[in-house]
């Protein structure tokens, strides 16, 4: 199809600089300009092509028609919009989204508007048409033959000829006797589909078919040199002639068309036929790299020989081996016909001379200057650089010989001047070898007069190909392999963490592994991408270095594993400070003992939960002394009791099961779970107090038909009103009427719902009362008091938080002051009577407070008064809301201000007496103790979460000398605290001491032998088998890395390390055990066996229960394959599977290639596996001369511009 501009086909050629492929393209055809303006007229449709495509736009057209009255289906007259046509239209102009009028003349005529989209307006017509117009119906008979060119493919032109004239058309069926076509529909439509089937049966009538029996070897004759008489046939008379093909079975030729034409075409064929009866034939040998010149390009050179003598040649296809070509003729042509034969086999030889690929691109010369010198006769002869180390030509005998002589004396000369060699150096190393920014390579270049080509880093290729003068070979090769050999001093190893702990030793910002990398700087540590899921961590520099940070991160990872267990501990509220201890000394000492961090419930928080974490061992045994504590205090006891399904719904994820826990002293009551069908509840805590909630329990499940359930609705700033100081108010009512009455917690959405829960005769008493008093409190009061008008400010202060303080204490009464300027000294409240009470007792509490104030000085010296105001100062926050009083610190950061000590509080002469003391027990003091160096890093901990533990339990600061340069420790806090924390450390280096003598014991190593094709297995998929040997046995396991290197070490305690070795002999002993077979499987077969991801080798490997290992790269036999398996009969299927599915994948490639001859398939298939296909690029911008003044023009030049310009500035291109 022609769309307006000319195609040009891509082509893959030979690059001759470096002999490889180049896929060409070019920017003019390949990357069009745009137009520059829109066309001055609208584009016809032979002018659209992709470049200018007419805009498109949503149009609305009209269409008018006529119905006569006697064509309407509807003869009654009618009016207005309530006719059956009206009614017709309107569902029709719906369905359509189209906007139709109809208008009745005088005689009865209908006229019909319709507008809208166009192919709505179509729609809209034909159905209008269909629905209003009168039917008809008229019968019609055509031959049966001809009904299918009505119907068409599957219906297709049937289904538009009714679409076209709004009819219906019935055609019989084929194996039906009758042949008539019945119309239905409007008069129009009816004539329209009669013309048309007539015509396409007329036409019908005029065609004709003929067959004619040709035998294969005669269809040259038919088809005549170039297929000239076949086009002749077919252009002169009009028809088609279908030959079939070579391979088809079939010997008839058909001709198809006008009946005159068919038989003119079909006698001139039989005369052919006729007179090519008598041929003869001949048979000659020629050897079969001969035949491709006989046949020529595009079959030319047997057409030839056709056209001279009308003999027909044929030649046996490459695949049949043959080197017979038969001549086929009249016998006095033969003679002649063998004679052009012979002389086309003969006028081409091909010859070969043995030349290593890389001396091509020398024989080339930049852009092949240096081999036209050497064959001035290049254009006679055709030469072929193969990549087999072969140079081919190809021509006459006396060209090729006039070429071959020169080519074979100048790759002699080469060959004694130049060199090539192939240096080994693993990938990771090239990029030392390249330098920064290329620097170091190109140095070697310019030094040596050499090219030396790194191979791509997709490749994963070691080899770094030197070439050039041979003393520059090898003083390049010397360079390159002295900077390898420098390099690989350096060390990679790998460490498997699980990904969990990569966060934990990471640390917070960094801060872990910082200290790592401070104290090795010679050492990368690359840990992997959250998302990437891998456990791997690469350690990268001196080989020392590395060694000493894979045991670092060894011990940290497992130090982390062992810590992470945690569990909880439910403990009665009343029971809490006695576990915590005084100044926390209890709590402090159970995570020495255990060596776990025990956290406590938040401070107001209703959860009673304790959490320990650590060891899982000391976490246990913490768990146990908890509970040990819990009941020595509370002789907790525990009971049991059956509760039906039915009854525990009632209680179950209920408020009453918190209330009676509260009222019973906060026992715990523990359901089964939802779905179990036990019926056994557990009440445990204190054995009077479960034994009251035991009761209550009972009480309610055996009396449960006695009971109801009710709510009362309250403000929540009522609730502390209802339930009165200490809760007596509720309890009283709980007591007089036998009622449970339960408010909502924190937690519960439904914020202002009591709910009530007891006898049927008690429980509308309680809610009668309980709304009595919501009653009260919600009746309103206006009091006033007398407040001194000086202390206002201090109600007011920072937004009048005070004053917001007393309204959510009582129930948002609302408290007004007197304006700014007044002389009242009375502030106003409002709101339930009880609400005002409590706030009016409340502000005169104050105001006593403030008549009654003091202010007073402490002197601290000010180097403690940053440390007192850290974080914000929560400290001194906390003294303020617990004393009640101001404390100010003097500002001694402005400049020239002289730095004061003395900090004062103000508050009730009571209270700041008590912070004056307080205070001062905050000031710290700091004490030194000395502990051996070595001590340092296990007082530090991993990430520091040892020292930081310590320092947050006795809430004090301990510094650390860096570099180990000295045995001082300082502790710095309050004096309690730093001698508690002292003590700590000195209990520390006792068991440091004493765990000197294991930690020996544990650094005892051994070795064992394993060969390298076994370490993937030892060490499993993500490292999940060597970490499990490590668990298990408490050992560090070090694989390496290195190619051919089969030993590995194991580290731990001697009885361990030499388990987990024996553990690694069974499992190697087992894999040896396998049933193995080596087969051998093509290389190039083995991508497509990996898969995606290796998911189908995994596949094959779990479908037969086997274990495939497939050579690695750069291995002596590429194509050998290890299968094995436990079974016998499992190898064996796998092996049959995956020859089958080799040989399928072979035939597919042979499928792709089997019209390329054999060497070029071989060059291409070489090619394709070395050298992927460059691209190059022809006629682009960026190619252009930029010292042209023609194709980048000075600017404001007042010359007249060229008429030529085509650059990257021009505009003379059209497409």
């Amino acid at each position: 199809m022609d769309n307006g501009h000319t195609e040009e086909t891509n082509n893959i050629e030979i690059d001759p600089a470096t002999a490889e492929a180049v896929l060409s393209f070019s920017y003019a055809s390949d990357f069009p300009t745009l137009p520059e303006a829109a066309p001055a007229t609208a584009p016809t449709a032979k002018q659209t092509n992709v470049w200018t495509r007419p805009a498109l736009s949503k149009t609305d057209v009209t269409i008018t028609f006529h119905l006569a009255q006697d064509e309407r289906s509807n003869k009654v007259k009618s009016f207005g919009n309530t006719s059956e046509e009206s009614k017709k239209a309107q569902l029709i102009a719906s369905a359509t989204k189209t906007r139709i009028e109809l208008s009745e003349s005088k005689g009865g005529e209908l006229t019909v508007v319709v507008k809208g989209e166009r192919g709505k307006v179509e729609e809209a017509r034909a159905r209008i048409i269909r629905d209003l117009q009168t039917q008809a119906s008229r019968e019609i008979e055509i031959p049966k033959e001809h009904h299918g060119r009505l119907i068409g493919k599957e219906g297709a032109l049937l289904r538009n000829l009714e679409s076209e004239t709004n009819c219906r058309i019935q055609i019989p069926n084929r194996d039906g006797a009758s042949s008539k076509i019945i119309i239905t529909g409007p008069r129009e439509g009816i004539q329209r589909a009669v013309a048309h089937i007539q015509e396409v049966s007329a036409r019908e009538a005029k065609l004709a078919t003929e067959h004619i029996l040709c035998p294969k070897n005669m269809v040259p004759f038919v088809r005549g040199p170039q297929n000239e008489t076949y086009d002749r046939l077919t252009s002169e008379n009009g028809v088609k002639i279908n030959i079939p093909p070579p391979t088809a079975t079939n010997d008839m030729i058909a001709v198809t068309g006008e009946k005159e034409g068919v038989h003119r075409v079909a006698a001139e064929i039989r005369k052919i036929l006729e007179s090519k009866k008598d041929v003869t034939s001949i048979q000659v040998q020629v050897a079969r790299t001969q035949h491709r010149y006989i046949v020529g390009q595009s079959r030319s050179g047997i057409h030839e020989v056709l056209r001279k003598t009308g003999v027909v040649v044929e030649v046996p296809s490459e695949e049949s081996g043959s080197d017979q070509i038969t001549l086929l003729g009249n016998a006095a042509d033969l003679a002649t016909a063998l004679a052009l034969v012979i002389e086309r086999a003969s006028s081409v030889v091909t010859q070969s001379i043995p030349a290593p690929h890389w001396l091509h691109k020398h024989l080339i010369g930049p852009k092949g200057a240096t081999l036209s010198a050497l064959v001035p006769n290049r254009n006679n002869v055709q030469i072929e650089f193969d990549d087999n180390d072969k140079i081919f030509l190809e021509g006459s005998p006396e060209e090729v010989k006039a070429a071959f002589e020169p080519l074979k004396k100048e790759v002699a000369r080469l060959q004694m001047e130049l060199a090539i060699e192939k240096v080994k150096v693993h990938p990771s190393l090239h990029r030392h070898v390249i330098g920064r920014g290329g620097s170091l390579i190109s140095k070697i270049k310019e030094q040596t007069g050499v090219q030396i080509t790194i191979p791509n880093e997709e490749t994963n290729s070691d080899e770094i190909v030197v070439e050039g003068k041979k003393e520059g070979v090898k003083k390049a090769v010397a360079e390159i392999r002295a900077i390898a050999t420098k390099i690989e001093n350096e060390k990679s190893r790998d460490i498997i963490i699980p990904q969990r702990l990569h966060k934990l030793i990471i640390g917070s910002k960094g801060s872990g592994v910082q200290l790592i990398r401070d104290s090795h700087p010679n050492v990368s540590i690359v840990f992997p991408d959250a998302k990437s899921k891998s456990d791997v961590v690469n350690i990268r520099g001196d080989k020392s270095e590395v060694d000493a940070v894979y045991k670092k991160l060894t011990s940290l990872s497992k130090e982390y594993a062992e810590n992470n267990y945690q569990e909880t501990v439910a403990i009665f509220k009343e029971f809490l400070k006695h576990i915590v201890g005084k100044g926390g000394a209890t709590i402090r000492k159970l995570r020495d003992e255990t060596e776990t961090r025990i956290d406590l419930p938040e401070n107001g928080s209703d959860d009673g939960k304790i959490t320990v974490t650590g060891k899982q061992a000391n976490v246990e045994k913490a768990v146990a002394q908890l509970n040990k504590i819990q009941e020595e205090l509370a002789n907790v006891a525990e009971e049991v009791i059956d509760i039906p399904q039915n009854v525990q719904a009632r209680f179950f994820g209920r408020r009453l099961i918190a209330d009676i826990e509260d009222e019973c002293g906060g026992v715990h009551i523990r359901f089964p779970p939802e779905k179990s069908d036990s019926t056994k509840v557990t009440v445990r805590g204190p054995a009077g107090d479960v034994t009251k909630a035991v009761g209550l329990l009972s009480a309610l499940a055996k009396d449960k038909e006695n009971y109801i359930e009710d709510s009362v609705k309250a403000k929540p700033e009522f609730h502390r009103f209802l339930i009165g100081k200490g809760g007596s108010k509720i309890a009283k009512l709980r007591d007089t009427l036998n009622v449970r009455i339960m408010f909502p917690k924190e937690g519960d959405t439904a914020k202002e719902t009591i709910g009530l829960l007891g006898k049927k005769e008690d429980v509308p008493k309680a809610k009668a009362a309980l709304e009595e008093a919501i009653k009260q409190l919600s009746e309103t009061v206006d009091v006033k008091i007398a407040v001194d008008p000086k202390y206002y400010k201090n109600f007011l202060a920072r937004g009048a938080a005070l004053v917001k303080e007393i309204q959510e204490q009582n129930g948002g009464v609302v408290i007004s002051f007197p304006k700014n300027g007044s002389d009242s000294n009375e502030v106003s409240l409002r709101g339930s009577k009880q609400c005002v009470e409590a706030a009016t007792a409340r502000i005169e509490d104050i105001v006593e407070d403030y008549e009654k104030q003091i202010t007073d000085t402490v002197a601290i010296p000010a180097a403690f008064h940053r440390g007192l105001l850290a974080n914000r100062g929560a400290k001194i926050h906390e003294l303020q809301s617990k004393y009640n009083v101001s404390i100010r610190f003097p500002n001694n950061r402005d400049q020239g201000a002289e730095e004061s000590d003395q900090v004062s509080i103000s508050g009730r002469d009571t209270k700041v007496e008590e912070a004056k003391e307080a205070l001062l027990a905050l000031v710290p003091i700091s004490k030194v103790i000395q502990l051996p160096v070595d001590m340092h890093r296990s007082i530090i901990g991993r990430g520091g979460e040892t020292v930081k533990k310590l320092m947050q339990d006795y809430d004090v600061t301990i510094s650390i000398p860096k570099d180990n340069s000295s045995e001082d420790i300082t502790v710095t806090g309050q004096t309690e605290n730093v001698d508690q924390a002292l003590e700590a450390l000195r209990e520390k280096l006792v068991e440091y001491e004493a765990q000197a003598e294991d930690r020996k014991l544990k650094k005892w190593s051994m070795t064992i032998n394993v060969p390298t094709d076994y370490h993937q297995k030892i060490i499993g998929q993500r490292g999940a088998t060597i970490t499990a040997l490590k668990e298990k046995y408490g050992v560090i396991i070090d694989v390496p890395r290195e190619e051919g290197n089969e030993t590995i070490t194991i580290i731990g305690y001697e009885e361990k390390a030499k388990e987990c070795a024996a553990a690694i002999e069974e499992m190697i002993s087992e894999l040896r055990s396998m049933f193995t077979q080596e087969i051998t499987l093509d290389a190039r077969y083995h991508p497509r066996l990996i898969g995606t991801r290796g998911k189908n080798l995994k596949k094959v490997m779990e479908d037969y229960r086997v274990e495939i290992r497939l050579p690695r790269q750069g291995a002596e036999d590429p194509n050998l394959v290890i299968v094995a398996g436990k079974d016998e009969n499992d190898v064996y299927d796998c092996i049959d599977h995956l020859r089958a599915e080799e040989e399928t994948f072979l035939l597919d490639n042979v499928e792709r290639t089997q019209f390329m001859s054999p060497r070029q398939q071989e060059s291409a298939n070489t090619r394709q596996q070395q050298h992927p296909v460059a691209v190059k690029m022809n006629g682009a911008p960026w190619q252009l001369d930029i010292g042209s003044s023609e194709q980048f023009p000075d600017m404001g030049a007042t010359s007249a511009a060229s008429t030529a310009v085509g650059g990257a500035w021009g505009s003379s291109r059209r497409w």
